[in-house]
């Protein structure tokens, strides 16, 4: 997910009309999956907190998934800007890489696309053709995989990924740095008492630009929890930095569609990369 900052061109791009900021952007389809779904039951070692909003969300069963696709619309704000409509769209090698894609809209249509993404332990952002990379992006790309990889509880159980239940409504998630997924992370996950499901998704520091210097706490609200086709998904997401009074992004989601061809999106990723590894 491209940080506020990296897409501060927008502000240059669409402040010419405010009355093109008001108008929502479209969803983007997400793509049609024709395999037949396939389920496991869950491992004994699962805390409970988790085991809970399995039982609720899932019905107490792990859908078998490799990759996932995530679709939304909404809106986005850069420092103290207006609100900017925005079309959203990641797709995930669970666990291990993700490209994501956000495109600003102004009455209604695309001025301004940023892509990020991680693959090969390495993160990488681009804005208006201008490609960022560096060890800050590899570290905040982590926290942003698994803040959406968690959705999937098919990614619960890849090698590496712990779980440690500290309170009814609390659960650390680590990953060890020599895993063979993306790592390392602490993240903390909250759930609601009265539901079992999370409310949110939480790392004490994340970087904020690409030389991974400046950070600061990070999280992910998920709200609205909804029937989707085989269970529940949330509707809204809301991100936040630990350092600002307001969010900087709010997103409509769709149900995350499992198993879906990410080689083509991943490999854009891999290219960009390239790209700004060689300067």
């Amino acid at each position: 997910m491209p940080d506020a900052r990296l897409l501060a061109g927008a502000i240059t791009v669409l402040g010419a009309s405010a009355a093109g900021l008001g108008v929502p952007a479209a969803t983007p389809r997400p793509p049609e999956v024709t395999q037949t779904p396939t389920f496991d039951a869950p491992p004994h070692t699962l805390p409970e907190a988790l085991r809970r909003w399995l039982d609720t969300a899932h019905h107490g069963l792990i859908q078998r998934a490799e990759t996932a696709c995530f679709v939304a619309s909404g809106r986005l704000r850069v420092g103290r800007s207006p609100w900017l409509p925005v079309a959203y769209r990641t797709v995930h090698e669970l666990g291990h890489s993700f490209a994501a894609d956000i495109t600003a809209t102004w009455y209604g249509r695309p001025v301004l696309r940023a892509q990020d993404g991680f693959v090969d332990r390495r993160g990488v952002a681009a804005v208006r053709g201008e490609v960022t990379v560096g060890p800050g992006l590899d570290q905040s790309a982590v926290s942003f995989l698994w803040s959406e990889a968690i959705l999937i509880p098919a990614s619960w159980t890849l090698p590496g990924v712990t779980f440690k239940q500290i309170e009814a409504d609390h659960v650390l998630v680590q990953v060890r740095s020599d895993a063979d997924v993306a790592g390392p992370l602490s993240a903390h996950l909250r759930f609601d008492a009265e539901t079992g499901l999370p409310r949110s998704f939480s790392v004490p520091w994340r970087a904020r630009g690409s030389e991974g210097v400046d950070g600061a706490p990070w999280s992910v609200e998920y709200l609205d929890w909804s029937p989707a086709e085989r269970g529940l998904a949330p509707t809204q997401s809301i991100v936040q930095w630990g350092d600002e009074r307001r969010p900087w992004l709010r997103l409509r989601l769709q149900p995350p569609v499992l198993n879906v061809p990410v080689t083509d999106q991943l490999h854009q990723i891999r290219t960009l990369l390239e790209s700004g590894e060689q300067g």
